[in-house]
């Protein structure tokens, strides 16, 4: 099985993986967004940074979540 694959599986069949990766979509076109604020701002900066840290937090769980998939359907 492939990666995208069991991305693929992962999001019919698990709830919580397709809530970790619909809110990654979200905060990838929000921060999108911010990045085109022009001139910067120190509020929309910090509120960026938040941004990104939630992102990463929820790729790093949707990671974890595709190598347990892949170690016991392999």
């Amino acid at each position: 099985m492939t990666r995208e694959e069991a991305i693929q599986k992962l999001l019919e069949t698990d709830e919580e993986f397709k809530q970790w990766y619909e809110e990654h979509k979200e905060l990838e076109w929000k921060v999108s967004k911010l990045e085109k604020h022009f001139p910067p701002d120190p509020e929309i900066e910090a509120e960026e940074e938040r941004l990104k840290r939630r992102k990463l937090y929820l790729k790093d769980m949707m990671e974890l979540r595709i190598k347990e998939f892949l170690s016991k359907n392999s």
